[in-house]
Parts: C-alpha cells; structure tokens; sequence
C-alpha cells in the first residue's frame, strides 16, 4: 500500500518545480533579486538617459558580468567585460584606476549575477572613492525588452544570448 503512494507524490514532487518556473516571469525575477540582494536597482529608462547625455556618461562606467560567449553576442554600446567569476582585488587592480569619482554600473542577462558580483567588490569601490554603485533592474533582459539597443562589436543586432533555453524564454523577441 506505501508503494501506491509514494510513486504518486514522487511525481508530484518533480514536476513541482517545473510549474513553478513556468509562472516565473522577469519582473518576478527582478523582485526576488532585489530582495536578495539590497544595493541599488536601476531602472532600464534611467540608465537610457543617462547614456543618451554625452555629459553624463563621462561619469559612469558600465561593466557587463556575463560571459565573453554572452558578450560577443550582444551588449550595451559602452560596456566592459568583466568575469563574473574574478575577485575583487583583482577588479581593482585591473579596474581601480578609472574607478574613483564615478557611478559604475553592473549588468548581467537578469541582474542576479551582476548584484553578486556589486557586493563582492562593494567595499574596495568604495575604498577607491566611486561616487556610486548600482546593478540595472533586470539586466540585459530587461534593457532589450524595453525596447534599447544591444550591440555587438559596432553594430546594432537583435540578438541577445539567452544563458541557456530555461532563461531564454524571458527575452521577448522583437518584430522584424
């Protein structure tokens, strides 16, 4: 009789994962990244105006923490390459220099990875006098979603790595 029953909540129990990230949309996502991680989330549109002002955007440097497969597809115009993966002293060291008096900007493919790695070298940015950190609200998801343009090398493209095909299904494909 135990048997009977427990192959039917076995399946029930794997399969509830699976409807669970099927109700998972971006704005979910962005939700629970911010609970999660409690720093500073920009908003797509913010971020545009500030790059659509030449002077403003002398004052922000933009770091892209997926990648380089990721960032070889799309990025936005401007942005640095980091490994998600590299340590803080080696982002200072590499990055320090350029750091001091500036609002830096962390992005991933939906903010989670970009939030990490902002803590991560939270405090040695500070250290080095960066007038503010942030991570964009829904990464580079959200910004192509929005309607911005994603670049690679120097031309304009609709295409945006996906990360693998579970995370894929949140960029919205563009009418051509």
């Amino acid at each position: 009789m135990k048997k009977y029953i427990f192959i039917p909540l076995l399946l029930v129990t794997l399969m509830l994962p699976i409807s669970i990230f099927s109700q998972l949309t971006l704005s979910k996502i962005e939700a629970e990244i911010e609970k999660d991680h409690p720093v500073e989330h920009l908003p797509a549109p913010v971020l545009q105006e500030i790059l659509q002002s030449p002077e403003n955007a002398k004052e922000y440097l933009l770091f892209d923490t997926r990648k380089p497969e990721e960032f070889a597809v799309s990025r936005i115009s401007g942005a640095i390459q980091v490994d998600p993966d590299m340590k803080a002293e080696e982002f200072m060291k590499t990055y320090g220099d350029t750091l001091a008096g500036k609002h830096i900007i962390f992005y991933c493919s939906v903010g989670k990875r970009s939030s990490i790695f902002l803590e991560k070298v939270k405090m040695n940015a500070y250290d080095a006098e960066v007038a503010s950190l942030a991570n964009l609200r829904g990464g580079i998801f959200r910004w192509y979603n929005d309607g911005y343009t994603v670049m690679n090398d120097s031309t304009e493209t609709d295409d945006v790595h996906p990360f693998d095909r579970f995370w894929g299904q949140l960029v919205q494909k563009r009418d051509e």
